[in-house]
């Protein structure tokens, strides 16, 4: 009798450890919030194979699993708990019997009655094929698909943004501002969680050049052996730069010294064939008269071809295409790590070289563009809109006077306001025409986007009868792309410029560990017909390249094509 007691008491004991553990497994568990206390073995084929596999599960349960998808665990803190054990798996075999029990863990999977099936109209699908029979054991596959079709009853991890379309939004993913570097196990966790977003609600996921479903197995050394904040944080950048979506950008809630932590005290751009040349100053103040000057070409950086240093940076930068990738590059191109640096120019057809100072970009004074005017009248009857500074009040105010005009100039080389571009399209149409349709998220079902209906532009009373010049170039992102889409519908309109930024659509925010934040596109942009916007950006009717004469002249060779065009 009394070894019967015993036993008894020995297994209530540890029943209430084993709920003892799980009641800490929920979101509020907090053990691992500084901390994954997880350390690595040396890498092997096999261990990348099966972190990847990991990856990939633990994302998929995030997303999917009914308990899981509700915000009943801590999802984090559960990746750290498990890796330690996970680690020591030696063979295919062990791997995923360790991650049948770790499945089981999160409680039964009850029937879902009211799962849908894929779309068979979605523009993208779930791509569920790494669930492979051949590749897994019976029992993890069949938990794997038990799970995928009874599928989230929860919206803890994503839900929907507040778009008229649908678009992820991500909710309740701890950016661990305060953890020190290194930490390999949230150095993982960065990439798990970064990638799994990407494949499941990015709607441009089939449009990188990057084969995404090579990603992470390919970035997981990198991550786990980055030893430092820096080295982790350029393993952040290189990733999120596979997306070749320009709306990628990337920052920290902390300052840290970037790639370009020094900079000279004027600015450059790329102009037509990779030409890199002065364009104007940040500090007029701090520039040498030795040069380079406005209108000089710069060959050299420190010795280095321009081409080498394109080369060098643009695995950082996130970018939609070739010229907006320059775009991106023309800040840092010059920047670096030391105060001063070597550089090689020519200056009306002369070659020179001179070492220049660069300053710290806290405390050097940048001057930025700071045109208010929203409307002008220029020469013949012209009018110019600056659709970056034009308010609601301005709308009604000028609505009469553009209609007294022979031509009229709507420049979205620089953001437009985001509140007035239906209210503005009012007083230059008394017709409503379709304009872009977008694709939109699935949430309870990750991976699949479905377009909407065409959205229209709305109407006015009064056409516009005169022609209409829009202005674009590399600068023109995001809303100036979705702007741009919509004036070209007006009768007697015309595109100018280069090709835009090929980032259109609203953006999603993303929180990675150590602070660091980032963005991709949220929802598909395409022409009414279908034809897609992202990467190709807006395609101008008439190219103008700016030129080396025309940057040194001070000129704005764009415009000027446009005057040329009403003129006609």
């Amino acid at each position: 009798m009394k070894q019967l007691r015993t036993f008894f008491i020995t297994a209530i004991l540890t029943i209430f450890i084993f709920n003892l553990s799980f009641a800490q497994s929920t979101v509020k568990d907090t053990a691992y919030n500084h901390s994954s206390s997880v350390v690595f073995p040396e890498m092997t084929p096999q261990l990348v194979d099966n972190l990847d596999l990991l990856g990939r599960v633990w994302g998929f349960l995030k997303y999917h699993h009914p308990n899981i998808s509700k915000g009943e665990y801590n999802w984090d803190a559960e990746l750290f708990k498990m890796l330690p054990g996970y680690l020591k798996v030696t063979d295919n075999k062990q791997r995923d019997a360790y991650l049948a029990k770790w499945i089981l863990r999160f409680g039964k999977i009850p029937v879902n009655k009211n799962v849908k099936p894929v779309d068979s109209n979605a523009v993208l699908k779930p791509d569920m094929a790494w669930i492979n029979q051949e590749n897994l054991s019976p029992k993890l596959y069949n938990l794997l698909m038990k799970v995928y079709q009874n599928r989230n009853n929860g919206l803890y991890y994503v839900s929907y943004s507040s778009l008229w379309v649908k678009a992820a939004n991500f909710t309740h993913d701890n950016n661990y501002a305060e953890i020190e570097f290194p930490d390999a196990g949230f150095q993982l966790l960065a990439l798990y969680r970064y990638w799994n977003m990407v494949y499941y609600f990015f709607p441009y996921k089939s449009l990188t050049d990057a084969d995404w479903n090579m990603v992470m197995k390919n970035q997981i050394p990198s991550f786990i052996s980055a030893n430092d904040k820096k080295a982790y944080w350029q393993a952040v950048r290189r990733l999120i730069a596979l997306i070749d979506d320009t709306h990628g950008a990337v920052w920290n809630v902390k300052p840290t010294k970037t790639l370009d932590y020094y900079r000279p005290p004027f600015k450059v751009s790329f102009l037509k064939n990779d030409t890199l040349v002065v364009t104007s100053y940040w500090d007029s103040e701090k520039i040498d008269s030795s040069g380079p000057l406005i209108g000089d070409i710069i060959t050299h950086i420190d010795g280095k071809p321009v081409s080498f240093w394109i080369d060098s940076l643009a695995p950082y930068y996130a970018a939609s295409n070739h010229q907006v990738k320059l775009r991106q590059l023309s800040l840092p191109i010059c920047g670096g790590n030391e105060p001063s640096v070597t550089i090689s120019f020519i200056s009306d057809g002369i070659p020179k070289e001179a070492t220049i100072a660069r300053y710290n970009v806290d405390e050097m004074g940048y001057v930025y563009k700071t045109d208010s005017i929203c409307y002008k009248a220029l020469s013949d009857s012209i009018g110019y809109v600056s659709m970056d500074d034009i308010t609601e009040a301005w709308v009604k105010r000028i609505a009469d006077t553009l209609h007294s005009t022979k031509g009229l100039i709507l420049d979205l080389r620089e953001y437009p306001n985001e509140t007035i571009n239906y209210k503005f399209y009012a007083i230059l149409s008394d017709k409503s025409r379709p304009f872009f349709k977008a694709t939109e998220a699935n949430m309870v079902n990750p991976g699949q986007f479905t377009f909407s209906k065409p959205v229209y532009t709305g109407k006015g009373k009064q056409a516009y009868p005169g022609k209409i010049a829009i202005l674009i170039d590399e600068e023109s992102q995001s809303h100036a792309e979705f702007c741009t889409m919509m004036y070209r519908t007006l009768p007697n309109s015309i595109v100018i410029g280069n090709t835009t930024a090929g980032a259109d659509g609203n953006v999603v925010k993303i929180q990675l560990p150590g602070g660091v934040n980032s963005y991709f596109s949220g929802i598909g942009i395409y022409y009414p017909d279908g034809t897609e916007t992202q990467r190709v950006g807006i395609i101008p009717d008439i190219y103008v390249w700016p030129t080396v004469q025309g940057v040194k002249d001070g000129r704005d060779e764009i415009l000027e094509k446009a005057l040329e065009w009403l003129k006609e």
